[in-house]
């Protein structure tokens, strides 16, 4: 009995001692996944050049100061106040000025204070006693470029700021100017002002549903052992992208799913949802969306915005799943959508 004992111990040790790490792995990667969610959380609700909210998202200028604001990065207070006094898009600002002093490295910004390459009348870089000063110095030209001229767009600003086959460009770098400002706008969180939000396509009766993207990165088929009831269009990698409605119709579901509403089974897996009722027992369902989306009992047009694209529900990134139900059975949407010349994998 004694050597048994003696044989079996350490076997019973090796199977506690594996459980035990096991155990420990599993809890890992569990608190990353949700630390990796609360992170994604954190992101704005922009998307590209256009944040379609509206809104300034303070982290993600943090983050971009932190790492690519050299001498700029303890000055985001001084751009958004500045910017705010001025009417002008403090992501726009920033932008600028990160893309004229090479990311808060350059000479001119180090040696003059001069964040927004401002130049003399006669020629030559202006100085300025402190940031602060060049700062609100680019805050007011921004003003006359944007307010006064009407230089609203990237593009325009780019005429004037970099012109393209310039004399004094010799090298032609200035051809990088506006697709390096679009780059930082974008890492910012978008555009909050004179945003040219993508029109919504509208053929006959019917509306795509997401400007932004054709890009289908799943359709109505078998997947994990059960059916796909619709689509899944990719959202950028991005939250925050328009929504629109199908066709005309009445909001019947706005909501977080996990709940009965409108007569459909609306499980925990699609999120912040909307459910339009457009008669004669057709229905849509959009899912996934970034929060609530216009209310229950709205009347809405084709083409018209409902909401925001997002991750929530059973997601692994933002983008829309969209159904097409007819007496409340989902029916593959694609026959339905030919005429919008999806990219379909």
């Amino acid at each position: 009995m004694k050597k048994i004992l003696y044989m079996g111990t350490p076997f019973l040790l090796i199977i506690v001692a594996a459980i035990v790490v096991l155990f420990l792995m599993f809890s890992m990667v569990f608190f990353v996944l949700i630390a990796q969610e609360t992170e994604d959380d954190k992101k704005s609700p922009g998307g590209g050049v256009c944040n379609q909210s509206g809104e300034v998202f303070i982290p993600d200028i943090m983050n971009v100061m932190e790492e690519n604001g050299g001498v700029l990065e303890p000055e985001a207070d001084s751009f958004l106040r500045v910017a705010n006094e001025n009417g002008i898009d403090p992501i726009l600002m920033i932008a600028i000025s990160l893309q004229e002093t090479g990311g808060g490295t350059s000479d001119a910004l180090k040696n003059k204070n001069n964040p927004g390459g401002l130049m003399k009348a006669e020629g030559g870089l202006m100085s300025f006693g402190t940031l602060e000063e060049g700062i609100e110095s680019m805050g007011n030209t921004l003003h006359n470029r944007i307010i006064e001229d009407g230089l609203v767009t990237i593009e325009g600003l780019g005429s004037v700021y970099a012109p393209v086959g310039a004399e004094n460009d010799p090298n032609g770098l200035n051809e990088h100017w506006v697709p390096s400002v679009k780059e930082f706008v974008s890492d910012l969180g978008g555009l909050t002002m004179n945003c040219d939000k993508k029109s919504t396509e509208v053929i006959g009766d019917k509306a795509w549903v997401l400007p932004y993207s054709k890009n289908l990165t799943s359709v109505f088929e078998m997947r994990w052992g059960r059916q796909h009831k619709g689509i899944d269009i990719a959202g950028g990698g991005v939250k925050g992208q328009s929504i629109a409605a199908f066709q005309d119709g009445k909001v019947i579901v706005s909501e977080l799913s996990g709940t009965v509403g409108g007569g459909l089974d609306n499980g925990k897996g699609y999120g912040y949802q909307v459910v339009i009722d457009h008669g004669d027992g057709v229905r849509t369902r959009y899912g996934h969306m970034m929060e609530l989306g216009v209310p229950v009992g709205t009347e809405v047009k084709a083409g018209e915005e409902i909401g925001f694209v997002g991750s929530t529900g059973n997601s692994s990134g933002p983008h829309l799943h969209f159904e097409i139900l007819i007496d409340s059975e989902a029916v593959d949407p694609l026959p339905l959508l030919e005429e919008f010349d999806l990219i379909i994998p």
